[in-house]
């Protein structure tokens, strides 16, 4: 197995209005293809944002952090109203599209990841699916190492009840200063990796024992990187290849972070906002789709 380590991106804070800023990353942003992850934004919302955004051709999926204070309330044009608390995931297969919004119902300061997840062309035409996850679902894993909650898939023995409509493993892990934990990386996958808190370190290890590693060159060893907080990087497994193994380590701090893996889905992104579809033809066909109504309509009390 021979994993492959994308450039470190410094995630740059951006204003999104007077109650939000963010941290967003693009999947164009990284060397090595983080899919399917296409985006994600690191967040921190305190009060109402936008209109209500369409979704399409995607899986979309907001992970409130666990220091996140209040409710996010999470409606859409399927009639859904959630109430989203520190820890959840609330999770829309969005298909042939959706409206949504995400608001703070009250006073609140909401700590949390967007995800965007490309889906193969054979399931954007899906219909919308929409379900919440409560942190208290997802299995949590206590080792000497730290606390990792399976927010999606398989790790360490344990399954998510999530369902997706593709393999997916989503972690969220904390590490105690000086800490290492070993991850598998299948054959064929990606693993978008982002520091939240501490400084964490990210070795390619390839396979569980005895893989030579990479060879040196000019600039630094292509094996390992250090993201720092608020910077992210993508790994990338080799198809046709025995299960690779990444290793992370905490420095003198805890580290916190977040982990978001799946297959490769070799296929091209046009993307508008998050309407993400595989040719220019597609894309232009869901946004006229969005235009003429077609996504559904927001209750007026969701809209407003």
């Amino acid at each position: 197995m021979t994993i492959h380590l994308s450039n470190v991106v410094a995630g740059q804070t951006q204003s999104a209005g007077d109650a939000c800023t963010l941290r967003p990353f693009l999947h164009t942003d990284f060397s090595h293809s983080p899919s399917p992850v296409v985006m994600v934004d690191h967040f921190i919302m305190t009060g109402a944002m936008a209109a209500p955004q369409p979704h399409a051709g995607l899986c979309a999926a907001t992970l409130l952090l666990e220091d996140a204070k209040g409710v996010m309330q999470c409606q859409d044009s399927e009639g859904n109203d959630h109430e989203v608390r520190a820890g959840d995931l609330h999770w829309t297969v969005a298909g042939t599209g959706i409206l949504r919004t995400q608001q703070p119902a009250g006073p609140a300061r909401l700590n949390g990841l967007r995800i965007a997840l490309n889906l193969p062309d054979r399931l954007k035409s899906l219909p919308p699916e929409v379900s919440l996850l409560r942190a208290w679902e997802m299995p949590v894993i206590q080792t000497d190492a730290g606390r990792v909650r399976v927010v999606a898939g398989k790790h360490g023995g344990w399954q998510s009840p999530l369902a997706t409509p593709e393999a997916l493993m989503i972690l969220d892990g904390w590490l105690r200063p000086g800490a290492t934990q070993l991850l598998p990386l299948a054959p064929g996958w990606n693993a978008w990796i982002y520091s939240v808190q501490g400084e964490l370190g990210v070795r390619a290890r390839h396979c569980r024992s005895g893989a030579p590693p990479l060879p040196k060159r000019q600039g630094g060893d292509p094996d390992f990187a250090v993201l720092h907080v608020g910077s992210a990087l993508a790994a990338s497994a080799r198809p046709a290849d025995d299960e690779g193994v990444l290793l992370l380590m905490a420095g003198k701090a805890p580290a916190h972070y977040v982990l978001i893996a799946g297959p490769f889905v070799d296929e091209p992104v046009f993307r508008r906002g998050t309407v993400v579809m595989a040719s220019q033809r597609d894309l232009s066909r869901a946004l006229a789709a969005y235009e003429a109504g077609d996504f559904g309509k927001m209750r007026q009390d969701q809209a407003a």
